[in-house]
């Protein structure tokens, strides 16, 4: 029978071949820009053509920040800003042709090790290593230092006013 403590040697030596997987796996952005930018591009790929403000939501950083990440893929020639065809009042950003393509592929062959985990597994284990996996994330973002929320679980940052200035 195995341990407890050997088990524990055996998930830390897996979950270090699985960081070092995800690592190495780069996305469309890579040369180009951060994780940020790779983010708000696989978001406009899965999602389609969406405002900056829901951008900002969706990733968790502020409406400046993603208007600014918004702005360097605009420059890039990598995102476009257009008219809501459903709100005229409204723009949303949209990936372009080109990237769009090349981002949707992308998002396909890095879902192929995952499909891949799961297909290998029947139902059970599939409910079983999910269920896992979530606990795990759970008690890793609850030990962190920014607490058991993630950033685009909390609220936006607001300044607090200050005793000699209002805001």
């Amino acid at each position: 029978m195995i341990t407890k403590e050997q088990q524990l040697v055996e998930l830390r030596r897996l979950l270090r071949r699985v960081a070092r997987g995800l690592r190495l796996r780069h996305g469309p952005l890579h040369r180009r820009g951060g994780r940020r930018q790779t983010g708000l591009v696989a978001y406009l790929a899965a999602e389609g053509p969406t405002s900056v403000s829901d951008l900002a939501e969706a990733l968790g950083v502020s409406l400046p920040a993603a208007s600014t990440l918004t702005r360097a893929l605009e420059e890039q020639g990598l995102v476009e800003r257009r008219e809501d065809p459903d709100d005229r009042r409204r723009t949303v950003v949209a990936l372009n042709e080109t990237t769009a393509s090349e981002v949707r592929a992308w998002l396909e062959a890095h879902d192929r090790p995952f499909e891949k985990t799961l297909d290998a597994l029947d139902a059970d284990e599939r409910a079983a290593f999910l269920k896992g996996l979530g606990l795990l994330a759970d008690a890793l973002l609850e030990e962190s230092a920014h607490g058991p929320l993630r950033p685009h679980d909390r609220p936006p940052h607001r300044r607090r006013p200050h005793r000699h200035r209002p805001l």
